[in-house]
């Protein structure tokens, strides 16, 4: 059991050094026909989606947001994850300069404060479509950036597929009548909907390539309470501590990297653990971990410590835990974001000569089941 636990981890790693390179060359690496039938296939797939309702945090017919929308469209066209929140795809995208945006790019506005907020994806001949939350007209409508509300908000384009260049440019489609907001007037501004499997909002991109790294950190600190339940020889509700960490994850890609250091006390066993946690956000709102674990203190099994004469064993340092976290979506806070957490691991514990526990055992010990609150705020929200 323990070799396979071994070769999970070692793919983890794995993956987390190699696939996220490879996954980022793999869209940089288009020629520029390939990036132009991207584009086409991106405006044509966006065009079913006219007329959908505003759903914060949505990504389907029922309704979307800005970035839902985004999100929906590069996933389903061309197969490319993007980032789930505005602010992350401002910060992963590379920010061009206005003359030189091409039908298939992306485009941001300030529609809320300083930051960005709102998003679209440019059609080509001043229109983009995005998903609108207020105004004489919401859900996903076809805009004009010569419309006033619009201009005046506009933060400039980003790209993220390679560029076609003026020779190839033969898009220009028919996007129908821009329709965001009466003639003559200007829409209500929209609100921001960037919602993410870690919550982020937000956005710093910069010409610096050290800053433009640190806008795409995004930070977390976790509290959970942990429990289990059943011991070795008993099924029952069984406290088993509290943990806390902190985390670190590189945002913008389909998988994002991350680091984190947990500070863990499970009375239950009398121990206090430290795991180094390497971890992959797969998913939205998924993450999976592993590392090794560092204890202090003389372990012992659950549910014995009232015992005369309570079963010892030792905590493996690696293997050391392997666990998956999953992630409600967040609610914002100032400059942060709240959620809650359900997190299942399993560390490893041995008997005291290093030997292997009973399965049973084993179990008892070493699964764990968390669930608490998680404060998330990208760094670019304070550099």
């Amino acid at each position: 059991m323990y070799k396979s636990i071994l070769k999970i981890v070692c793919c983890l790693i794995l993956c987390w050094v190699v696939c996220v390179p490879t996954f980022c060359q793999a869209v940089q690496s288009m020629t520029p026909d390939e990036s132009l039938e991207a584009r086409q296939k991106m405006i044509a797939y966006s065009k079913q989606f006219v007329g959908v309702p505003y759903l914060y945090g949505g990504t389907s017919k029922s309704g979307m947001d800005c970035s839902g929308l985004i999100f929906t469209i590069a996933n389903d066209a061309i197969g490319v994850k993007l980032p789930r929140s505005t602010s992350a795809l401002y910060a992963s995208v590379r920010i061009i300069k206005d003359s030189e945006k091409e039908p298939g790019d992306l485009v941001f506005f300030k529609t809320v404060g300083a930051k960005i907020s709102h998003v679209g994806l440019y059609m080509g001949n001043n229109q983009f479509i995005h998903a609108a939350s207020d105004g004489p007209n919401t859900g996903v409508i076809i805009s004009s950036l010569n419309e006033s509300y619009w201009k005046n908000t506009y933060a400039g384009a980003g790209r993220f597929l390679p560029a076609v260049g003026e020779q190839r440019l033969a898009l220009a489609p028919e996007t129908g009548s821009t329709d965001s907001g009466k003639q003559g007037g200007n829409p209500s501004p929209v609100v921001s909907d960037s919602l993410s499997p870690s919550g982020t909002e937000g956005s710093a991109a910069t010409g610096s390539g050290a800053r433009n790294f640190l806008s795409r950190v995004v930070l977390d600190g976790t509290l959970t309470g942990d429990w289990t339940f059943f011991s070795a020889d008993r099924f029952h509700l069984l406290f088993r501590g509290v943990t806390l960490d902190a985390h670190a994850r590189y945002s913008g890609g389909t998988l994002e990297p991350g680091f984190g250091l947990a500070f863990s006390y499970d009375p239950a066993m009398k121990v206090f653990q430290i795991p180094l946690l390497f971890s992959l956000t797969v998913a939205q709102g998924i993450r999976v971990y592993a590392g090794p674990v560092f204890s202090i203190g003389n372990p012992i099994e659950p549910d014995t410590v009232s015992d005369d004469s309570p079963s010892r064993v030792r905590g493996s340092i690696f293997p050391g835990v392997l666990g998956v976290c999953l992630q409600t979506p967040s609610l914002k806070a100032g400059k942060v974001n709240l959620s809650l957490v359900q997190d299942i691991r399993y560390t490893v514990f041995n008997d005291t000569e290093d030997g292997a526990l009973p399965f049973v055992n084993s179990l008892a010990a070493g699964l764990v089941f968390s669930i608490g609150i998680r404060v998330t705020f990208p760094l670019s929200n304070f550099i």
